[in-house]
């Protein structure tokens, strides 16, 4: 009988540095000092609930910095969010490994990207243009990154995803990411992300109805969730107002979802809060 694995999955939009004021610091050092209990934050967590997976969006570093590292042929900065979480998980006794790679500049100062953080070692990286635009100078240029993992003897891709919003081109990105991930082959997965999508939209209807290898996608949080399946995961902003729920952690039909819960709704981290999912894979 083959054996089921759990996985404790994290997905978090870390807005990019945006949550304190850069133009307050005299250099990017100060800067990265004072954002750090922040980053603590966040690594705590994953420390506290022992976190196999961590999805990232809007993970940034520094334009102007130097790159002193190369990851699957991408140059890596000091100022990376994502490495820097590494860091201090490293100094709390936790090994993850992590990848990363720039979808497009961000206010002006900043290479925004997606990340992934990983129990497990990284053997394969892959990263994608999924929108209609590649242009780093535009935050329409939308990428996926994929990374394989062995969980167990198992095989399991991750899927980032940062999507744009409807009228910017969603279905033709999430068709994309369909089509991607029947092209590698591989059935045993998980996405999650910001899709940019509300809860009960014809969009996130036609995510949950799309099959894959013959199978739906699960929302994680909704099955764990069934009683409050719009509960905000996003907390408005100037530009859009409104709270909602528009942040996911997606399996394969057949997977088993233990629990989920939305995090960093109290202490916050981000203009987003955090999806956390417990799940054994098929």
């Amino acid at each position: 009988m083959e054996r089921r694995f759990e996985m404790k999955i994290l997905t978090l939009n870390l807005h990019t540095y945006q949550e304190l004021s850069w133009e307050k610091e005299d250099t990017l050092c100060a800067f990265l000092k004072k954002y750090r209990p922040i980053q603590e934050t966040i690594a705590n967590f994953i420390t506290e609930k022992n976190v196999d997976f961590a999805f990232f969006q809007e993970a940034g570093q520094y334009i102007h910095d130097e790159a002193d590292m190369e990851l699957f042929g991408v140059l890596i900065k000091k100022s990376n969010y994502v490495r820097i979480l590494s860091d201090i998980l490293f100094e709390q006794g936790r090994n993850y490994y992590f990848t990363w790679d720039v979808s497009h500049f961000g206010f002006g100062v900043w290479e925004e990207g997606l990340g992934i953080l990983s129990k497990y070692p990284i053997v394969e990286f892959e990263s994608r243009y999924v929108s209609r635009k590649d242009d780093l100078n535009t935050f329409y240029s939308r990428k996926i990154i994929r990374a394989r993992v062995y969980v167990g003897n198992n095989i399991t891709d991750i899927y980032c995803a940062h999507f744009n919003w409807k009228e910017a081109g969603f279905v033709e990105e999430f068709l994309k990411l369909v089509n991607w991930i029947e092209e590698v082959g591989n059935d045993s997965f998980v996405i999650a992300g910001d899709f940019n999508i509300p809860y009960g939209s014809g969009e996130y209807l036609l995510v949950i109805n799309t099959k894959i290898f013959g199978k739906r996608l699960i929302d994680a949080w909704v099955v764990a969730n069934p009683e409050k399946p719009a509960q905000p995961t996003f907390r408005g902003d100037i530009l859009s107002k409104e709270s909602e729920r528009i942040d996911y952690i997606f399996i394969p039909e057949g997977w088993e979802v233990k629990d989920s819960e939305i995090v960093f709704d109290k202490e916050r981290v981000s203009d987003h809060m955090g999806v956390f999912c417990e799940v054994l894979n098929k």
